[in-house]
């Protein structure tokens, strides 16, 4: 058996053997979602401003630093007031800090962003995002859509790369095209496809490849649905 059956079977199997958990991921997704669209609209602002961060910050930077930072900068909910300290640990931390400045003082750009997504047009939300926000380019703009609920979208991480045995980073910038290589992906993987949404999936594939099953508390809690 070659690498690349090993590799989906292995993957799905982890899965399978942890279905429970990923059914309770799955439902906070979903309560997530839902908890967003039915926000007042400076909630919802806020919500994408978290999401943002959580997504800027996670940039080439190990996971635990990334919470722990995520965390520390949302303490208080003015992430204004002390960015770097909380960024201190982070990789590029003064680049990413500007792009967290840029995001909270750009609320009107989230608010269109809020727009799209109450009228169901992620594609265009999620083009919006990579088009005008900082800081996160072909698979941080879905990711920051996805981690609200927007299971249609998944974010083709370093772990994907690592896994579907790619020499680079998707590049990207056409929407379509995006979601034509995730679908690509999945297809590989048949069983887990039918099973999981494309951020679910996404979710599997990043689990199987560190060893470990992520829910990302200090996010959801961050947000109120954990």
């Amino acid at each position: 058996m070659s690498m690349d059956e090993i590799t989906p079977l292995h993957v799905t199997n982890h899965f399978r053997n942890n279905q429970e958990e990923y059914q309770e991921i799955d439902t906070r997704l979903d309560k997530t979602r839902e908890t967003f669209l039915s926000a007042e609209r400076s909630e919802q602002i806020r919500m994408l401003q978290k999401s943002h961060s959580f997504a800027v910050i996670s940039v080439q930077t190990p996971v635990d630093i990334h919470e722990e930072a995520f965390m520390s900068l949302w303490e208080n909910d003015t992430p204004i007031a002390d960015l770097e300290s909380s960024l201190k640990s982070v990789n590029y931390k003064n680049n990413k800090a500007d792009y967290i400045r840029h995001s909270i003082n750009n609320g009107h750009l989230w608010a269109d962003v809020t727009d799209m997504l109450e009228n169901g047009n992620i594609d265009k939300a999620h083009k919006f995002v990579l088009d005008n926000m900082k800081g996160v380019g072909p698979a941080k703009a879905p990711f920051t859509l996805a981690m609200l609920g927007f299971k249609q979208k998944a974010c083709i991480d370093a772990n994907i790369v690592d896994v579907m045995g790619l020499e680079d980073h998707v590049s990207t910038v056409v929407v379509e095209k995006y979601d034509n290589i995730v679908e690509d992906f999945r297809n590989q993987m048949p069983t887990l496809k039918e099973a999981t949404s494309p951020f679910l999936w996404q979710w599997v594939v990043f689990d199987w490849n560190r060893g470990e099953i992520s829910k990302h508390k200090s996010f959801y809690k961050t947000i109120g649905t954990f």
